[in-house]
């Protein structure tokens, strides 16, 4: 069995380098590495293009520079579903345990061929101050809460059937948030379910120090601004499109909408509703008579 691993990034060389010294440091090597650099300084660019030099067998591929979900999409699109059969994403300040690929392989290996096909494994991610992940699923709100069975990875310590990004990709309408969880939910109406494999974990080295977190609009954060838009738009299309059912999207909009105007005045931040609306690309959904994917 083939594991490859994609690895969006941007602006973080040396932790893209030590990122990249985690997976080339594995028991059991990946069958490819893909570094989709969303940079926008060429600068920057070419110290990210000499890290890679320095891993044989990793790719190098400029981003399209449109958000995380594009740069994924780079990524897995640069590896053919005939030259490997499972996928990674694992962003630059991720750093796998030795054995992330090895316990994958195993776990795959112990599945039917059927199984292999339509099986998702979400793992365990730490944080510096142990902080771990547990098995989550999408609230009626749309919060991740802890699940028995998970109905949404931790995508850090996530692998995917690469066959499954023939007929899915991550969602490029969300800039930032919730992503992972809206292609689970397709997966999900297509057959796919989720495992749960503490086996596989991985160190988050960058947890909430992200550029989006340390960057402010007034009180808050640009990090909270776009996650708020991106539930509202993975509620939508949800409750309209995903798993139709008027009631339930027509709740959802009155709770999401009552919620955030809370949260906002609280923040004397109210003004940014309409931003958040707009960001969110819902409305496209509310206005639009046909499925989307």
């Amino acid at each position: 069995m083939r594991l490859s691993v994609c690895i969006p990034t941007m602006n973080r060389t040396q932790e893209l380098k030590a990122c990249l010294e985690a997976v080339w440091n594995s028991s059991v090597k990946p069958d490819a590495v893909i570094v989709s650099d969303d940079s926008p300084d060429v600068g920057v660019q070419q110290l990210n293009r000499q890290v890679v030099d320095q891993f044989p067998g990793t790719h190098y591929l400029e981003g399209p520079h449109a958000g995380v979900c594009a740069n994924r999409n780079n990524a897995v699109n640069a590896i053919a579903t005939t030259d490997t059969d499972f996928v990674a994403f694992i962003d630059d300040d991720i750093c796998i345990e030795p054995d992330f690929v090895e316990q994958a392989i195993q776990h795959y290996t112990a599945l039917s061929p059927e199984q292999q096909k339509y099986t998702i494994l979400t793992g365990i991610s730490r944080d510096s101050e142990g902080n771990e992940s547990i098995p989550v699923k999408l609230s009626f709100r749309g919060y991740f809460c802890p699940a028995e069975t998970p109905e949404a990875v931790d995508l850090h310590s996530a692998v995917f059937p690469r066959s499954l990004f023939t007929t899915e990709q991550w969602d490029e309408q969300i800039f930032f948030g919730y992503e992972d969880a809206e292609l689970c939910l397709r997966a999900l109406k297509r057959g796919y379910h989720i495992q749960y494999c503490p086996a596989l974990r991985v160190q988050d080295t960058c947890a909430g120090k992200s550029v989006l977190a340390a960057s402010k609009t007034g009180t808050l954060t640009k990090s909270q601004i776009y996650v708020n838009a991106a539930r509202l738009y993975v509620g939508i299309k949800r409750y309209k499109y995903l798993f139709p059912d008027h009631l339930k999207l027509t709740a959802f909009l009155g709770i999401y909408f009552l919620h955030i105007t809370v949260f906002l005045a609280r923040k004397r931040m109210l003004h940014l509703l309409p931003d958040i609306i707009q960001q969110s690309n819902g409305w496209k959904l509310l206005l639009s008579p046909t499925s989307t994917s």
